[in-house]
């Protein structure tokens, strides 16, 4: 029998997607503010909230039977009065990428590019103010999407003995969580394999079947191919940089590309600890 050559072995597409540009100062795993109520996302405080609809912590507490206002929940959904942020414009955090700006604020990345005018929706600079446009048809992940999707991340790199952070870390990085990413390159869902990439799991990793498009898959086929790349790669900024390039591309120092790319990843890790 012919011995199955991996399309994973040659150079893996440049991908087109959003790119985080630095350590992730704040992080929206849920979808956008609605009229009437807030949806808490990571990161957020009770003080920050009532600061951007210009109300107080205590009125904030009263509407919502809170009895610890130092404790709020990510998905939790607040009523909050007015229900409208006083502010149409978003100041680009360390961290963030343009899809989840687009995913916070329910609409998309091809809007907020073309209202803001950008050149390059794949570089957003910190600091930067978007106007955010109204709100649209697109919708994040619901907060049981999202508990889902961080189960699945959670047993996958436990059962290869994976480290959780940088599993969840990889997985932001590459579609922040949502199985519905697709790249221009051809890469799916959370972890954004490629197709080529799962039949080479599936045929010599062991995958035995795996489909990329079923989301808890999908996170096993990353987490298997992630963990081929720490067996390949004897320092885990290498194994990132081929998870990211292809191995192929990996040569003996690191293109700009992949550096960042294992420089953002590694940041990330510290939010997931």
């Amino acid at each position: 029998m012919s011995r199955y050559r991996g399309r994973h072995l040659k150079p893996r597409p440049k991908k087109r997607g959003p790119v985080v540009v630095a350590t992730a100062a704040t992080m929206s795993l849920t979808g956008p503010a609605y009229a009437g109520t807030h949806l808490v996302r990571r990161g957020e405080t009770l003080s920050g909230i009532a600061t951007r609809y210009r109300t107080s912590v205590t009125r904030l507490v009263r509407m919502n039977d809170l009895a610890n206002p130092n404790l709020i929940v990510a998905g939790r959904r607040l009523r909050v009065p007015g229900g409208r942020p006083t502010s149409r414009t978003h100041v680009v955090r360390s961290g963030e990428t343009l899809s989840a700006i687009a995913a916070q604020y329910g609409t998309t990345i091809a809007r907020l590019a073309k209202v803001n005018k950008l050149a390059n929706p794949n570089l957003i600079v910190i600091g930067t103010k978007l106007r955010v446009p109204g709100r649209g048809h697109v919708r994040a992940a619901t907060p049981a999407n999202v508990t889902s999707i961080e189960s699945s991340l959670e047993n996958q790199a436990r059962s290869h003995g994976a480290d959780p952070a940088l599993v969840k870390a990889v997985a932001w990085q590459e579609s922040g969580w949502r199985q519905s990413a697709r790249s221009s390159a051809g890469a799916i869902g959370v972890m954004q394999v490629m197709p080529g990439t799962a039949r080479y799991i599936n045929c010599c990793l062991g995958g035995h079947g795996l489909k990329v498009r079923k989301a808890d898959d999908n996170v096993h086929l990353g987490v298997m191919y992630l963990r081929h790349m720490q067996r390949m790669f004897s320092k885990t900024k290498r194994a990132l940089a081929g998870y990211y390039a292809g191995p192929g591309n990996v040569k003996g120092k690191l293109d700009k590309g992949q550096r960042g790319y294992a420089t953002n990843v590694l940041a990330l890790v510290k939010r997931f600890r």
